[in-house]
């Protein structure tokens, strides 16, 4: 065994590996990320295949991905219409006898998935998740959404999620972007890591408090790109109908990208108001709109 697996996996020196999979989810390409990271060839290298758990993006994200290993997939919440027409809800993959749920977790039904984000305790949420599980009968449910890595035993069950890729909203920045391993061993036992891909060579630890309220678990992981004065104009500027709405999404999705690299730290509602005024495609009743809200 190689230097890098001992490190993620030290419990596996003298038993034998039936599988290596890498798990990963909310690439929300391109929209959200303009590339994945370079690191990701490292962490997943010799892996059997890997379980992609929603919000992938464009499909072409998954022919990417399978230059390093086949890829299985299901659609989030946040896709293509491709994704969500081609990818399955939910998928049951079996390895050396294991059940795995591979499940985004999230409602179907938009009014449930708003309704489910009032209440920010977390153990009805994995009681839930854990429920889908029993009911296939798993061992194992790997679920995304959340935008948190973590691992968690709830009674029998192991609930996994890899953490993400890309921001969690257009106005946030994803603080690491995490996978995870899932190996298993001829001896029916099982172990994971997770990886920040910054750091593919070394295991990453995933912090994580059940007792705590959504938002305290994911603040670890997520930073805000855009100054107080802009949050607070935000809701005055969604009020409005816009004309045509996909455009001003885009001038937003370029500032984010553009924090997303590394090129600003974050923006304010006058770079927003210039994004949107000096783009030739946003109607000009949405410019208008911009100027009397931002300005």
């Amino acid at each position: 065994m190689s230097q890098k697996q001992d490190v993620l996996f030290p419990a596996s020196v003298g038993k034998e590996i039936v599988a290596r999979i890498g798990l990963m989810s909310d690439t929300h390409m391109p929209d959200r990320l303009a590339k994945l990271p370079a690191g990701l060839w490292q962490a997943f290298a010799g892996v059997d295949f890997i379980l992609h758990a929603g919000d992938v993006g464009e499909l072409w994200v998954l022919d990417e991905l399978s230059t390093i290993a086949p890829v299985i997939a299901v659609h989030g919440n946040d896709e293509t219409a491709d994704a969500t027409r081609e990818l399955p809800y939910k998928q049951v993959v079996t390895v050396a006898g294991q059940r795995i749920l591979v499940w985004h977790s999230h409602y179907q039904d938009r009014i449930d998935e708003m309704a489910s984000r009032q209440d920010e305790t977390l153990l009805p949420k994995l009681e839930r998740i854990a429920a889908h599980g029993r009911r296939a009968g798993a061992r194992i449910v790997f679920f995304s959404h959340w935008h948190i890595p973590l691992t968690y035993q709830f009674e029998d069950l192991f609930l996994i999620n890899a953490g993400t890729f890309a921001s969690g909203s257009w106005f946030t920045r994803a603080r690491h972007q995490t996978a995870a391993l899932l190996q298993f061993y001829a001896d029916g036992s099982f172990e994971t890591v997770h990886i920040d891909l910054a750091a593919p060579s070394q295991p990453f630890t995933a912090a994580f408090d059940v007792s705590a309220g959504f938002r305290a678990a994911a603040a670890p992981y997520e930073d805000t790109i855009i100054t107080a004065a802009l949050q607070t104009r935000l809701p005055a500027f969604w009020a409005h109908e816009l004309a045509d709405k996909a455009a001003v999404v885009k001038a937003i999705l370029r500032l984010g990208h553009r924090c997303w690299s590394g090129e600003l730290d974050h923006y304010g509602r006058e770079l927003l108001l210039a994004e949107i005024l000096n783009d030739t495609h946003i109607d000009p009743a949405d410019q208008t709109w911009a100027r009397s809200v931002l300005e």
